[in-house]
């Protein structure tokens, strides 16, 4: 598994190098610990240079599961836009309402260099053009005004507070269903240790 990078890093305002198929083999092991990745921090999409990696590639939930897009290009966006609130792995407890195209398609390589196009839309669209601002070094934060901006980082230690105190309450919910399990277990255990075993004597009259 990566680590993220810190959100002040220079990182993630440079654009990485595209991957070469030709002359690298790890494109399978970056899909592989960039989705673990993303499934630990509870991400919808993550960008390879989020954790310091020099490669032009993201991972993003679909509906056939967890992907990777190398090289990705965007090749066509809609006009029609929607207004909807954005996060980011890289800033955590800062939300902003983001305007994006709400479809757009998308070329790209999956990890063993095949070319797919496909159409998108919703928050798979959203999320691909976010991810694609990543792997172009450019911010969400660079896409509100400022005055969302400032608004965003006021709110950002209560947004914080929430999201600890969400964290607690899965923590102990985890905790319950893992104590229930256990006993659940052990009464099993307990119950067959206690029946009688079946008798292997022949009875003769």
């Amino acid at each position: 598994m990566y680590e993220l990078v810190e959100e002040a890093s220079k990182v993630l305002r440079t654009r990485p190098s595209d991957f070469d198929f030709e002359t690298r083999e790890d494109a399978e092991e970056i899909e592989s610990k960039l989705s673990e990745t993303m499934e630990q921090y509870g991400g919808l999409g993550l960008s390879a240079n989020q954790v310091g990696l020099d490669a032009r590639v993201f991972v993003m939930r679909t509906q056939d599961g967890i992907q990777a897009f190398f090289n990705p290009e965007l090749t066509k966006v809609s006009q029609e836009t929607d207004l909807m609130k954005e996060g980011c792995l890289s800033f955590p407890d800062i939300y902003l309402m983001i305007k994006r195209p709400k479809v757009c398609e998308l070329r790209w390589n999956n990890a063993k260099g095949e070319e797919h196009t496909q159409l998108f839309d919703g928050i798979g669209a959203r999320c691909i053009q976010h991810e694609l601002d990543h792997l172009n070094g450019i911010l969400f934060l660079q896409r509100a005004s400022k005055l969302k901006l400032e608004r965003a980082l006021k709110a950002r230690p209560k947004e914080k507070r929430k999201r600890l105190d969400y964290e607690k309450r899965q923590a102990y919910a985890r905790f319950i269903q893992e104590q229930q399990e256990a006993q659940s277990n052990n009464s099993e255990r307990d119950d067959i240790s206690t029946r009688e075993p079946a008798s292997n004597s022949v009875v003769t009259k």
